[in-house]
């Protein structure tokens, strides 16, 4: 793709934090967490048009520098994002230990 995607922090009520990728005319990307003392990354969805360009990689970043000191958990578990099927389960878990991420609770490590 060679829109330019910008990242935008959206406006939700706590708990809830929402960030979104955009390009000028549509959203690409998204990621929902959880805020408390564990902060708790509960969707992950990519537009399949933008997959494999480091989009949700970039929006696990900005979740994660969002709260540095906070431990970060999740569930990979896959679920249809528009309308089409995302990771498999072992792909999601292998991406996310890619990233930092233990199968034995999930703990991002810093």
């Amino acid at each position: 793709m060679v829109d330019r995607v910008r990242l935008v922090r959206v406006s939700a009520d706590a708990p809830r934090l929402v960030w979104e990728l955009h390009t000028q005319t549509e959203r690409v990307a998204y990621l929902d967490a959880l805020d408390g003392d564990l902060l708790w990354v509960s969707h992950i969805g990519v537009d399949p048009r933008y997959r494999r360009f480091g989009h949700a990689t970039r929006l696990l970043h900005a979740v994660l520098a969002h709260a540095p000191a906070t431990p970060v958990g999740l569930t990979a578990a896959p679920f249809p994002s528009w309308r089409q099927p995302g990771l498999l389960h072992d792909d999601l878990r292998t991406w996310y230990t890619l990233h930092g991420f233990h199968p034995d609770g999930f703990n991002h490590e810093s």
